[in-house]
């Protein structure tokens, strides 16, 4: 059973370095001695990765289940889309619901509902799937987009082609001994924006391979896909649902850095061979409920 350890928010000065791209940063395998982590425990073995992202990065919340029979299409195009664009296009599966529901025996017996899942799902009014929300904009008054309508290629386009206004950096410092990782989030505002904005982290396991349903014999075996692999499942809010203030009121000011460090226990069976760890932040405004920037960075769990 997960549990958090220490919720950390600072505010520092203008930032130290220049983020001229969105990139990747390679940190070796760290070998320590009396490692003290934020909330004292202590540990002789970590491993860190970061990452920074300048350009805009798009967040696409797949509301599907394994019995959604067309919701492995949605979910394939999605991914394309996601490798098309160098990755800028984050998504994790929401599964919750009707379609999410585990049954007693035979091939749908994996339940993948958590409580963020949960939690997200019932903020949002779903009639219908394959469903997601892209950086929670609305279109045509609606949050919640439908892909048989082409409407999540539309928006994601028109989010794709936004001017980014938010340059993040994200590193995960993962202890194996402890099967603890630290979350650090730093983000620079490069305009001055009015209102509240939130830091949420989640947590996505990826490449879980499980039998979906599948009413689209073009893109795998059908009626059932009994080795689907599923991209990003959500698994906890590492933070919450809702977030934290970015700072300690939630306002900000442009061209300072604002940072935020947790210490996150993982759930050992989500630890395997077969499948990763993604941590997932994105910014939100509290009011329009609008997502502006967003990273995710597998956590290494091995040099």
């Amino acid at each position: 059973m997960k549990y958090k350890i220490s919720i950390l928010v600072l505010i520092t000065g203008i930032f130290g370095m220049l983020w001229t791209s969105c990139d990747k940063i390679d940190e070796p395998l760290k070998l320590v001695s009396d490692n003290t982590t934020s909330d004292g425990f202590l540990d002789t073995l970590y491993i860190i990765d970061s990452t920074l992202v300048t350009q805009k990065q798009v967040l696409l919340e797949d509301f599907t289940g394994i019995k959604c029979q067309n919701c492995a299409e949605a979910a394939i195009v999605a991914h394309e889309w996601s490798i098309e664009d160098d990755h800028r296009l984050i998504i994790y599966g929401v599964h919750a619901g009707y379609y999410a529901e585990p049954d007693e025996s035979g091939y749908y017996t994996a339940d993948y509902r958590c409580t963020a899942g949960d939690e997200i799902f019932n903020q949002h009014s779903i009639a219908g799937w394959p469903a997601a929300t892209i950086n929670r904009v609305e279109y045509n008054g609606n949050q919640i987009l439908s892909f048989i309508n082409g409407e999540w290629e539309t928006v994601y386009q028109l989010e794709l082609a936004k001017e980014s206004v938010i340059d993040m950096k994200m590193t995960n410092i993962y202890y194996p001994n402890l099967k603890i990782v630290s979350v650090i989030v730093s983000v620079n505002f490069l305009q001055q924006l009015d209102g509240i904005f939130k830091l949420v982290v989640m947590l996505a396991e990826d490449g879980i391979v499980s039998p979906q349903r599948n009413d689209e014999p073009s893109v795998g075996p059908s009626p059932d896909w009994l080795d689907y692999v599923h991209h990003n499942i959500l698994r906890d809010a590492v933070n919450s649902v809702n977030g934290n203030n970015i700072s300690t009121d939630g306002t900000i000011v442009a061209m300072q850095e604002y940072s935020y460090s947790i210490d996150y226990s993982i759930n050992e069976n989500w630890l395997n061979d077969s499948t990763e760890l993604n941590v997932i932040a994105y910014i939100v405004h509290e009011d329009s409920k609008e997502i502006l920037q967003a990273a995710e960075l597998t956590i290494k769990t091995e040099e």
